[in-house]
């Protein structure tokens, strides 16, 4: 793809490979050397394999990029060409996530018990003062699945932080490399599982713990024209609401506007099947 954006969508097999959207670059993973790192392994080979162009937007998506956020390859290209100015642009789906939850690091935990813990254990290593119950989450730096074009100064900083995650679960025996290796099941929006490891969880956040740093210029294509998930339907103006508070919040700090945010998140998900674990 020539200019400004290099897009690629990633391809395990043939049936993948013949899926993958037109206007996007194939990137090969499959015979992959560790398919337990899923889609950091060949993002991370391509990073350590290229010279990044620093006026270059560089994106790999998943096969499932379609199905969860209904956008096509020409959508993405148009939006992300309008938007050249921002460091990164999001194509974020599942706005019912970003919206009910405080940050990515709770929605986690709600889908794979004992995330928290090792989520905790790896963020102290990098930054011993850092506190997780002071990064707030919402549509203007949440990004899940990876679903983001950015310039080779974020993939800069992603690297590093995904290196040093790497490193503790392929190093020396120690508590927080079993705690990155151990087992949790993730479980499509088709209802379908996979067996995963914790490590791809956490690695699949390290994206939006960076954005929240402020560091980045960013441009989200609306994460409300996604899909919501299941349980949700009939709820997007309150989901709305839900997203303006935290935007509030993270910019005043408030404790008023935490305290409706969360009085209003648990009477929306009071009204749902949808579940939070504490």
């Amino acid at each position: 793809m020539a200019g400004r954006l290099h897009v690629f969508q990633i391809f395990y097999d043939a049936e993948s490979r013949a899926a993958v959207d037109p206007h996007f670059e194939p990137l090969d993973n499959s015979g992959s050397a560790r398919p337990d790192w899923y889609e950091y392994w060949p993002i991370r080979s391509f990073l350590a394999s290229h010279a990044l162009d620093e006026s270059v937007h560089y994106g790999f998506l998943s096969p499932r990029f379609f199905a969860k956020t209904r956008l096509s390859g020409k959508q993405v290209l148009d939006f992300a060409l309008r938007a050249t100015h921002a460091d990164v642009i999001t194509f974020s789906p599942h706005p019912c996530h970003a919206a009910v939850f405080y940050n990515v690091f709770e929605q986690a935990a709600n889908f794979f018990p004992g995330f928290l813990d090792v989520a905790r254990a790896f963020l102290h290593e990098l930054d011993p003062s850092f506190r997780l119950e002071q990064l707030v989450n919402h549509s203007g730096n949440t990004v899940y699945s990876n679903f983001f074009l950015a310039r080779a100064r974020f993939w800069r900083e992603w690297s590093a932080v995904c290196d040093r995650l790497f490193q503790f679960a392929e190093g020396p025996p120690s508590p927080l490399r079993e705690a990155l290796n151990r087992a949790t099941v993730y479980v499509k929006d088709d209802g379908e599982t996979k067996p995963a490891q914790m490590k791809v969880m956490l690695m699949e956040r390290i994206a939006p713990l960076l954005l929240s740093s402020g560091a980045f210029r960013i441009a989200n294509y609306d994460t409300f024209a996604m899909p919501l998930s299941r349980g949700f339907a009939g709820y997007l103006q309150e989901l709305r609401e839900l997203d303006a508070l935290k935007i509030a919040y993270a910019a005043s700090s408030d404790a008023a506007a935490l305290r409706r945010y969360m009085e209003r998140r648990d009477a929306l998900l009071a009204k749902t099947s949808f579940g939070v674990r504490s």
